[in-house]
């Protein structure tokens, strides 16, 4: 469909202002956008110029602008469309835009290490224990997301519900957004958790959250805060006197039995 943008009420169409932040945030071409897309070599351009994106394409833009790791997926399914240089270009790109926020990265790792064979959910329990052992034993958040209280039980339920909808697939370099200290937390922390199952790790989170004060954020959303999960924690190392994270696993083994023990 051609015509100009203002003839016509097209709020819910991609405009030629958020095209262009496509092109500058990915680094990538009119053309070669076009070319990853599977459409003729001039769609874009003219979009940008002032004609009018179908739904279909809006769509398409759309999904782009608001979700890197579809924007990821896209470029590497379809790199032959692109030279080599193009290609590494917009990968450094995107891949900068996904790690910005340290969750995706942790998150990225550890899909990485166990071959993408993990699910979400299991993710969102690799994580909460990532960071309250980063508060706890180096009294610093490991990424900046609070630990939300919903009808999912999802701690980071945006990214809980991204993977939902995109699957589960891997991205290289994530360690690359890691320091070697970050790395050696999320590797023990994958060592003593994995052993168990969905099952064992909801009935521990549950207990924990049980013992611990629910507060609000700035939005009113349920969360507990960073500094209350740290108090707890702080505690947790003390009574399974836990030094360094070499010792991390004596929490999951020791409280599991403790959990049977209550529940007799």
């Amino acid at each position: 469909m051609k015509g100009n943008r203002n003839d016509m009420d097209n709020e819910a169409i991609i405009t030629a202002d958020e095209i262009k932040l496509i092109l500058d945030r990915y680094r990538i071409g009119k053309k070669p956008l076009a070319k990853l897309l599977g459409w003729g070599e001039t769609t874009v351009i003219r979009y940008m110029e002032g004609d009018i994106p179908t739904n279909e394409y809006s769509n398409k833009l759309k999904a782009i602008l608001d979700d890197p790791e579809f924007y990821y997926d896209l470029l590497c399914r379809k790199k032959e469309c692109l030279t080599g240089v193009a290609f590494k270009k917009s990968k450094k790109a995107v891949m900068s835009k996904i790690m910005a926020s340290k969750i995706y990265a942790v998150t990225y790792y550890i899909v990485n290490k166990c071959n993408a064979e993990i699910c979400p959910s299991y993710i969102q329990f690799l994580l909460y224990y990532a960071q309250v052992f980063s508060l706890a034993l180096y009294d610093k958040e490991l990424f900046q997301e609070e630990c939300g209280i919903n009808n999912e039980h999802m701690p980071y339920l945006k990214l809980y519900e991204g993977m939902k909808r995109c699957g589960i697939h891997m991205l290289e370099g994530g360690e690359d957004f890691l320091v070697q200290e970050e790395i050696d937390l999320v590797d023990a922390i994958m060592e003593a958790f994995t052993w168990y199952g969905p099952k064992a790790l909801n009935a521990m989170t549950s207990y924990e959250k049980s013992m611990i004060k629910i507060s609000r954020d700035k939005y009113n959303n349920k969360i507990i805060a960073k500094d209350t999960l740290k108090s707890y924690f702080k505690d947790i190392l003390e009574q399974y006197q836990i030094k360094s994270i070499k010792e991390i696993g004596k929490y999951p083994d020791q409280r599991i039995l403790d959990i049977k023990e209550l529940n007799k």
